[in-house]
């Protein structure tokens, strides 16, 4: 008797690990429901039920941006409310450790390109920048993700959608999963309405009230800026792209132009940059803008706190989000930020560049030996009850549910568990709770109550006469090589003609766009427009 015991407790340790690849969750078990009690422990209620044995927990690498923003006695990024949710709603249950490798938000493109070429990129991992997927793809380093969302991706395909899911599409297989644009704003421009009150100005409406506005600012000094008064913030390439819009001669630009031209050949882009020239010459944006640009956008935070900063044009509603705003009401209670389009093109309307449909490109790796892992955890995240949390914390602590909205609370801890929320769910870029009706996710992104007119006027500027450039699916071999360089170069010349002496401006502009077209842009713009033909004939 005892050596049949002995034997059916052997064959019973042998059928429990039945488990699929990595030790995770049975192919048929949803990735966030343990799995049953065995039948035999039923009906006995002074037995208790006996857990299947497991294996050792697999590690799930995820990448997590680092912003260098973390508020003071705040835990770290890497070990909060957020990763203690996910470890113990996901990754306890699936028997899988989840380990955030951090990677820092203004280096992401270099390091990730790092860590793949070193076959460390984490199993998750993930990018906005197009030519650099297009080169993963190229050089076979990505897992090829399609099969594995058909098996464990019901609630991802639910809530991306085919439409969108073909943008993660990459010579015919699902190589990325894209992250879903609940907005599609891009940027919007804030003045200090305090200083214009001050100064008994109105709200300016054009781009040249918008340049006197700024001379008034440095001139009269409003507010607690002083002699270190920033009339206009935040410059960089990205983030200009508003005001360089409104100098572009849009009669002039095709479809085909939009898509393939070099921007620094658009008709209009030299006098755009002839304006920042001036501001500049004139001490009317920031003269360290160089030092800061893509690196730290953490000084024009503490400025703006500071009281130093008249206007910027960060990302919509950036300072609501980013909690700047509410530091800034903290440092000075009587300032008061105002949302302003002044950026006018010749037909008197405001053309500013707004997002595709998807954000980031979220990939695996084809080193990973996790991929199901990394689906099952993304189908996880898609499901709504865990999106709600991922964005709005815990109800009755963060938030409250009004009208099957979720409203953000006014509390410390909200300031300590909120203010990276979205580098955790990063599926979605914006707060969604609806894939049908865009207005309640515009109130949901308002779900600050002390903010909410700030945000939803935020994203309406940011997106009135927005643009989106033509979507071409073939792959642009030259700009996969030329990327690196051609991104780092559109910096450079920003900084060489923006901080030109006056009277070199042209010559400078024009031997940098030279040298630019000579490095590969040439041969992006020539490719770009041949592709654009074939699939627009």
């Amino acid at each position: 008797m005892f050596t049949l015991l002995l034997f059916a407790s052997v064959l019973a340790g042998c059928s429990s690990g039945n488990n699929s690849d990595n030790g995770t969750a049975p192919a048929n078990t949803p990735a966030n429901t343990p799995t049953e009690a065995p039948a035999d422990n039923q009906g006995d209620e002074n037995k208790p039920a006996a857990e299947e044995p497991k294996g050792d927990p697999i590690t799930l690498r995820v990448e997590l941006f680092d912003r260098n923003n973390t508020p003071a006695g705040a835990p770290p990024i890497t070990d909060n409310f957020m990763t203690q949710f996910i470890q113990k709603n996901f990754g306890d249950p699936n028997n899988i450790k989840v380990e955030f490798v951090t990677v820092p938000r203004s280096q992401e493109v270099d390091k990730l390109n790092v860590l793949m070429a070193a076959n460390q990129a984490p199993d998750i991992a993930y990018t906005y920048d197009q030519p650099t997927v297009q080169k993963y793809v190229k050089d076979g380093g990505l897992t090829d993700l399609g099969p594995l969302i058909e098996q464990f991706g019901p609630n991802l395909k639910k809530t991306m959608g085919d439409e969108l899911l073909s943008y993660g599409i990459f010579d015919g297989k699902q190589y990325t999963v894209p992250a879903k644009r609940v907005l599609t704003a891009q940027m919007t421009t804030f003045i200090r309405e305090d200083w214009l009150k001050e100064l008994n100005l109105p709200l300016p409406e054009t781009t040249e009230q918008f340049y006197e506005t700024l001379k008034a600012f440095k001139e009269k000094k409003p507010g607690k800026s002083g002699d270190n008064v920033i009339p206009y913030g935040y410059i960089d390439y990205f983030h200009m792209h508003a005001l360089q819009y409104s100098f572009w001669e849009w009669d002039k630009i095709s479809q085909e132009d939009l898509y393939a031209n070099a921007e620094w050949l658009m008709p209009g882009n030299k006098e755009a940059y002839r304006f920042l020239n001036k501001l500049y010459n004139e001490g009317l944006i920031d003269p360290d803008f160089p030092l800061q640009m893509n690196k730290d956008t953490q000084q024009f935070q503490k400025d703006l706190i500071n009281g130093r900063v008249g206007a910027a044009t960060p990302n919509t509603n950036e300072p609501v989000y980013m909690g700047y705003y509410t530091e800034l009401k903290k440092a000075d209670p009587n300032a008061s930020l105002a949302l302003i389009d002044p950026f006018t093109d010749a037909n008197g309307k405001h053309p500013k560049p707004v997002y595709s449909p998807n954000g980031m490109y979220i990939l695996v790796p084809k080193a990973s030996k996790n991929a199901e892992a990394a689906v099952k955890y993304l189908d996880w995240m898609s499901q709504p009850e865990n999106i709600i949390t991922l964005q709005n914390g815990t109800e009755g602590e963060t938030y409250k549910m009004e009208n099957g909205l979720p409203y953000t609370l006014d509390n410390d801890l909200v300031n300590q568990t909120l203010y990276n929320y979205f580098d955790y769910c990063i599926i979605l870029n914006g707060k969604y709770v609806s894939n049908t009706d865009e207005k309640l996710n515009i109130e949901a992104n308002a779900s600050d109550p002390a903010f909410k007119d700030f945000t939803v006027e935020s994203i309406e500027k940011g997106m009135s006469d927005g643009i989106v450039k033509p979507r071409v699916l073939t792959p642009i071999e030259s700009e996969i090589k030329y990327a690196t360089t051609l991104d780092a170069k559109n910096d450079e010349i920003m900084v060489k003609v923006v901080t030109a002496k006056t009277a070199d401006f042209d010559k400078v502009y024009d031997k940098e766009v030279q040298d630019y077209m000579k490095i590969g842009g040439q041969e992006v713009m020539d490719e770009k427009r041949k592709a654009f033909k074939s699939e627009n004939p």
